[in-house]
């Protein structure tokens, strides 16, 4: 030790570094030593002294690009894109020389460390630095770039099972919520083995402007609505606890126009998740489906809209007659029509909660219908679509929220006429929406918007009115002609049973008849057979 000492003091880098020290030492308070030290003094201390060095350090390295035709391409690992998204907010807090990169999706920037810089961060009152250091050259394949971890021996339980995980789960936020939300739309199906993501999903970016706030809807069913999707979203633990897959099922039902749609763009904002949207007609194999659900992440919403018109999901499991042609039917390599798996209710429902149910996790599943008693029970029950929210016509509060979002206005002389209207008449939101719409060119304002949804509730009130009362004389006339009918049926079986009452004494004479006839030939077989007796004895 005393040799190490001296060979210290001797050392150029004692010359420079003796005063320094002599002067923190007197007037500098021993935090920020020990902080300079560690940024500074430890690391040239470390390759002096390695045997009373009590610090680990672990790389975390760039990967290439595995069978790239490229070499000096880089796809960095999902671990080390983690940590830069994670150290990025350090980074930019406390290190002095940065490093910009692109964000891969999105138009952010990842800050990182350059090379030889290094940044402390602290994990349950525990302090671990990162530095940015050059990969050793092992490989042609090895990139170069390396994220290094050091960190006391002591601490290697917390740092191995608590801080690594919590740097990679805020490094997946923070990377997920930097990019923009996509809104995915499933290929046609190619039928071989090695379809990537980029392959059986499209995608654009999603910048729905619909949110909760301006959903017309019930505010009551649409609180209800999003205390769901809040409890589902934090509820990680408590699924696994339950042994469930961490996923929910809604069904939005109800007639065209009322915003399924639009709710589903809402829940999308709510949650930050992407959106999936599969089109079935294109699948024509439970594998295809299954492939499909592979490729998707978690932190999504699996839509299936008019899931009535996809499929016959009628209860017909096995029935497969009312499916596409092109689904049933497949040629072998000698010309032969045979007979391919089609994709079948079973497949879709062990789609929703099978055994693959549970891949990636934090998941929602939609489906729409505009006729919810087409769908089989086994589809829509409780533990596949968790919620049943029915989508139905405006009413007044739906028209409120309507109105403050187009024309800006929370009260006017014309709601109460409005609200009068609505109890009584059937309207979408989508019809109040467009009677809201205002129009520049045609100097059309709030008044005039208002006055026209009136005079429309009005109109549609009056057809309604037609409609019922042609519905109940047609009703009427339908029961009037069965009536008929039934009084048809009831003469003419009279006139039936008239006819067979007359024609009864006739045949119970024929019959008496006949049955004289048979006891003559009877008695007269009878005789013969005693005068036969009394010659023989």
């Amino acid at each position: 030790m005393a040799g190490v000492m001296d060979y210290f003091r001797s050392s150029a880098l004692y010359f420079y570094l003796a005063p320094l020290l002599s002067l923190l030492a007197a007037c500098a308070p021993i935090g920020v030593l020990r902080t300079h030290f560690n940024q500074h003094l430890r690391r040239p201390l470390r390759r002096l002294l390695p045997f009373l060095d009590p610090f680990v350090t672990l790389d975390i390295a760039a990967k290439p690009e595995e069978y790239s035709f490229y070499p000096g391409k880089v796809k960095s690992s999902d671990a080390y894109a983690e940590v830069l998204a994670y150290l990025s907010r350090v980074c930019s807090r406390d290190a002095r020389e940065l490093r910009a990169e692109g964000a891969d999706e999105g138009y952010g920037f990842v800050l990182s460390l350059r090379e030889g810089q290094e940044v402390a961060d602290e994990f349950r009152g525990v302090t671990m630095w990162w530095s940015a250091v050059a990969e050793d050259k092992v490989s042609f394949r090895s990139t170069g770039r390396c994220c290094r971890l050091t960190f006391h021996e002591r601490h290697r339980g917390l740092v191995v099972d608590e801080y690594l995980p919590h740097v990679r789960r805020t490094g997946q936020e923070a990377t997920f919520g930097n990019r923009p939300r996509r809104l995915y739309s499933n290929k046609k199906a190619q039928h071989n083995y090695h379809s990537s993501k980029d392959e059986v999903w499209s995608y654009i970016d999603f910048d729905h402007p619909t949110t909760f706030e301006t959903l017309a809807m019930d505010p009551e069913k649409k609180r209800m609505i999003m205390d769901d999707l809040d409890d589902f979203r934090g509820s990680k633990d408590y699924y696994r606890r339950i042994g469930k897959a961490w996923k929910r099922g809604y069904l939005l039902h109800g007639p065209p126009g009322t915003g399924k749609s639009t709710m589903i763009a809402a829940m999308a904002n709510h949650l930050n998740y992407d959106i999936y949207d599969i089109e079935l007609t294109t699948l024509e194999t439970n594998s295809d489906l299954r492939k499909l659900f592979i490729e998707t992440t978690g932190k999504s919403i699996i839509v299936i809209e008019d899931i009535d018109c996809s499929l016959d999901l009628t209860g017909t499991r096995n029935d497969s007659t009312k499916l596409p042609a092109a689904a049933k039917e497949d040629v072998d390599a000698n010309g032969n029509k045979k007979k391919r798996n089609i994709l079948t209710l079973s497949g879709l429902l062990n789609f929703i909660d099978g055994l693959w149910s549970a891949h990636s996790g934090e998941r929602i599943i939609v489906f729409t219908t505009n006729h919810l008693d087409k769908l089989d029970p086994a589809l829509i029950r409780r533990g596949r679509m968790d919620m049943h929210i029915e989508m139905s016509y405006c009413v007044f509060e739906a028209f409120r929220t309507l109105a403050e979002n187009y024309l800006g206005i929370d009260a006017h002389p014309l709601f109460d006429t409005v609200k009068e209207l609505l109890q009584t008449v059937e309207m979408t939101p989508a019809d109040v929406a467009e009677c809201l719409m205002p129009s520049k060119r045609s100097g059309r304002d709030g008044d005039a918007c208002l006055a026209r949804l009136v005079e429309e509730l009005k109109k549609k009130g009056e057809e309604d009115k037609q409609k019922k009362k042609k519905a109940e004389e047609d009703e009427a006339a339908e029961e009037k002609k069965k009536a008929a009918d039934e009084a048809a049926d009831k003469e003419i079986n009279q006139e039936i049973r008239s006819v067979e009452a007359a024609a009864k004494p006739d045949r119970c004479e024929a019959m008496s008849s006949n049955e004289t006839a048979s006891a003559v030939r009877d008695a007269s077989s009878g005789g013969s057979s005693a005068s036969s007796d009394d010659y023989l004895s």
